[in-house]
């Protein structure tokens, strides 16, 4: 998680970064842009629900009521914590919402599952603005009756189809978005072995003191 806020840093001009945490306690200093949240008492997903008892926490799940967490915001980038961002994502912000849910990166041998668009939500550019005219609580409430293998990325893929907007994969390169020369957000799902990367290392050592914003 703290390499990739370094590499998150050095490649955005984000104002703000935000960390969902499990405890107010963090074994780091970080910089005044990086703000921790601990949702360890979250009223989204009760204790006996029934994807509570997967393999994902309720955690993982918070990725669901980020329109409620921020309400403050109309958009946000949702990053999985094994994610390293290798080039500039400034442009991120220009892709154009609209009047859709959210822009995310199609798995490419799942174009045709169950004749949707399905997308990986690992890198997500969220419209919560949009989200809150009731999507969000329907999400939050499908989760809460019914298990399902990928949990959010499947209540999201399922209910907001026709709203979903492709990310260019770019933004999500890893062994399931489509092949791309243009590589700034790379994705490690399915990789236990971080330090076999490059890009990893190229980031882990850097003190936040010596962090600038690359040109």
């Amino acid at each position: 998680m703290v390499t990739s806020v370094k590499s998150l840093l050095i490649h955005s001009d984000v104002d703000r970064i935000y960390l969902l945490t499990e405890d107010d306690d963090f074994p780091f200093l970080l910089p005044e842009r990086v703000q921790t949240i601990n949702v360890s008492n979250q009223k989204f997903f009760p204790a006996d629900g029934p994807n509570m008892k997967s393999s994902y926490t309720y955690l993982a799940m918070m990725r669901a009521a980020l329109a409620h967490v921020f309400p403050e915001l109309d958009t946000i980038l949702s990053l999985d914590v094994d994610t390293i961002i290798d080039g500039d994502i400034s442009k991120v912000w220009d892709l154009p919402l609209g009047d859709d849910y959210y822009f995310a990166a199609s798995k490419e041998e799942h174009r045709s599952y169950a004749e949707l668009l399905y997308t990986n939500m690992g890198v997500t550019l969220f419209n919560l603005k949009k989200l809150r005219d009731g999507k969000a609580d329907e999400v939050i409430d499908v989760l809460n009756r019914r298990r399902y293998t990928w949990v959010e990325q499947d209540v999201f893929n399922y209910l907001c189809q026709g709203r979903i907007l492709e990310m260019p994969s770019s933004y999500n390169v890893n062994t399931w978005t489509e092949n791309t020369d243009d590589k700034r957000i790379l994705h490690y799902a399915g990789f236990s072995n971080w330090q076999e990367f490059p890009a990893y290392l190229k980031y882990q050592g850097i003190p936040f003191a010596d962090i600038r914003r690359a040109v």
